[in-house]
């Protein structure tokens, strides 16, 4: 039994040097595949599912060990045995991209990093405090009300209220919210003002006033 649905072409994998990442973009792949299923043989049904289901708990920081052994195997066999074209095209270029991306894979399972920081756990959001201009654009933007500061101080970002939806990144006029990975910047830990944070003369007394947007 084949199925005879027709689908548009996926788009090509760009590689590490454009800072896509190998993971996000196969989750994506196989989350059109199984959404497109048309529910007839069990490798589209339930075969895109797990490889979906596999790589979105890579993406998000609980991979297992065997997972790329485990993805291996099965997208060889919707590749190989699949009865939809989607499906198994998916599966080949899949296929093809862990091939040529294998050690970037092992980073996402084995030390839980993104090399281009594309995967929400492999990364926190910071304001860099030698370029931020205090100018509070990034404060009414955030959906999560994440970011606090005042008129000419450097803002702060609080990590456990983040939702990472990069909002602010795109908004900021001075390029000042940035993407760190393992190693963490030194940002103040107090509200100071613009110009301050490391000068000889100290890192800020803290003492104005702290307002979160409403």
């Amino acid at each position: 039994m084949k199925c005879s649905q027709s689908f548009t072409p996926f788009e090509p994998w760009q590689g590490l040097t454009s800072g896509a990442c190998p993971v996000t973009y196969c989750m994506t792949i196989m989350k059109r595949a199984k959404e497109s299923s048309c529910g007839q043989c069990v490798l589209c049904r339930e075969g895109t599912w797990q490889v979906w289901e596999i790589t979105r708990s890579i993406i998000e920081g609980k991979a297992e060990s065997d997972d790329y052994a485990l993805l291996t195997d099965l997208l060889e066999l919707i590749r190989d045995h699949a009865s939809c074209e989607m499906a198994r095209s998916g599966a080949a270029i899949c296929l093809e991209v862990m091939a040529q991306t294998q050690d970037e894979w092992e980073l996402h399972i084995r030390r839980k990093r993104c090399t281009n920081l594309v995967c929400k756990s492999t990364y926190t959001i910071y304001v860099d405090p030698n370029t931020c201009i205090g100018c509070g654009q990034c404060m009414n933007t955030c959906p999560e009300g994440a970011i606090t500061g005042g008129e000419g101080l450097i803002h702060m970002i609080d990590p456990a209220i983040c939702s990472k939806s990069l909002a602010c990144i795109s908004l900021c006029p001075v390029g000042a919210i940035k993407k760190a990975g393992p190693v963490k910047p030194k940002v103040p830990e107090t509200l100071v003002p613009v110009g301050s944070f490391g000068n000889a003369s100290g890192e800020g007394d803290g003492k104005r006033r702290r307002r979160r947007r409403e």
